[in-house]
């Protein structure tokens, strides 16, 4: 009798509801991590990551049994991906996959390879990050997270962190660096760049000229995507508390300090492959 092909699926990747692309980054990584593991087939949902990185996976054509994200955060890691035989096979994962990037660790090298951008966009980012770099030697990078964290109140983990901490933070470190630039990556740049103006920030549109906004994915296009590669090739870094900026995080090799928002009401140093995802900047009450 034949053996049953062994498949791993996940429907929700890139669909409404399931997050956007820093999480899909995240959901991506476990789902090829796991599979690669056990060879297994891997099938998804369209996503923007098959634009960006050149993914082939073909398309689910048929529902298998769901699996969460939260099922899977209850199993050890040396069972999860270092078991003999994979712990569940012809499944269906969904959930956000946040789990302790500790657990990747030993898959950083798989991990980052997944995220490479194809070579035509490759030519065009890296074009903008070569001109980056003639305005300075040494690029500071912020992530400055407004738009839908703008609608929560009170929320300990969607928090619109306050400039005062970039600023503070850059206070320290910009005299000690050789000839910086620094570099502002934010969803709503109309509000945010005025306050950083002493240090006459950059834009990745004042690099990286026409990207392109097609194709549209759900709730996405690629237009996004030179201020995420660019905080990947950045010598600091400074992430707001989302998957966006974390997920550049654990991407970029160069870095020499991270830096991430704290419960302390500040920036704190962080180890992105030994880090939380997300932290609770608010105290319950």
């Amino acid at each position: 009798m034949k053996n049953k092909k062994r498949v791993i699926t996940m429907r929700t990747l890139g669909t409404k509801g399931h997050g956007r692309f820093g999480n899909q980054v995240l959901q991506y990584g476990f789902l090829k991590i796991y599979a690669s593991r056990y060879s297994l087939k891997v099938k998804t949902h369209p996503w923007i990551g098959q634009y960006l990185f050149g993914h082939q996976d073909p398309p689910v054509t048929r529902k298998y049994p769901i699996l969460t994200s939260s099922d899977i955060s209850k199993i050890k890691t040396n069972k999860l991906l270092g078991s003999k035989n994979p712990p569940f096979v012809n499944v269906d994962l969904q959930g956000q996959f946040m789990m302790h990037a500790n657990r990747y660790k030993p898959y950083k090298k798989l991990f980052r390879s997944l995220f490479q951008p194809t070579p035509g966009i490759y030519d065009q980012v890296n074009k903008g990050m070569l001109e980056l770099r003639k305005r300075g030697k040494t690029v500071v990078g912020l992530h400055v997270r407004r738009g839908d964290f703008l609608n929560y109140k009170n929320h300990p983990r969607n928090f619109p962190v306050p400039t005062s901490w970039y600023i503070k933070w850059l206070k320290q470190i910009w005299p000690t660096l050789e000839n910086p630039v620094l570099f502002i990556a934010s969803d709503d740049l109309d509000s945010v760049l005025s306050k950083f103006k002493r240090y006459r920030p950059v834009t990745s549109s004042d690099v990286i000229e026409n990207f392109p906004k097609k194709p549209k994915y759900h709730r996405l296009n690629p237009s996004f995507y030179p201020d995420f590669y660019i905080l990947t090739q950045c010598d600091h870094l400074a992430i707001s508390n989302s998957t966006f900026s974390f997920a550049a995080s654990l991407l970029n090799k160069r870095c020499k300090s991270f830096m991430r928002p704290h419960m302390k009401r500040k920036l704190v140093p962080f180890q992105p492959w030994n880090s939380k995802r997300r932290l609770n900047l608010l105290r319950s009450r």
